[in-house]
């Protein structure tokens, strides 16, 4: 059985995504590839699905997390005569500590 092998251009013009966020989730190693070389890469078609396919619901459930942790937030200040704005910046500065890529 043989699996197609795929270059970075070819894997981010099948997800529809640019091929730097591609290379960054092979350096992070999210993305498992074979090195060709200096700085050829290749990855499996297979993998490159299943794991999207992950990566996809992972992400989902962490805007889910984070969207009902800035709901929570916001009820729990209703009513406390604290400008709007203020209440903006900290949903904002949540959501940004929640969606910012985890180093390892």
């Amino acid at each position: 059985m043989t699996t197609e092998l795929l270059t970075v251009a070819e894997a981010a013009k099948q997800l529809k995504m640019n091929p730097q966020t591609i290379r960054r989730w092979i350096r992070s190693g999210q993305l498992p590839a074979i090195k060709l070389g200096q700085k050829e890469w290749r990855i499996s078609a297979d993998t490159l699905f299943s794991q999207t396919s992950e990566q996809e619901a992972s992400i989902k459930q962490e805007r889910l997390e984070a969207f009902e942790e800035i709901t929570a937030l916001r009820e729990s200040l209703r009513g406390k005569n604290i400008p709007v704005q203020k209440l903006v910046a900290e949903s904002r500065r949540q959501l940004e500590r929640r969606s910012a890529p985890r180093r390892h």
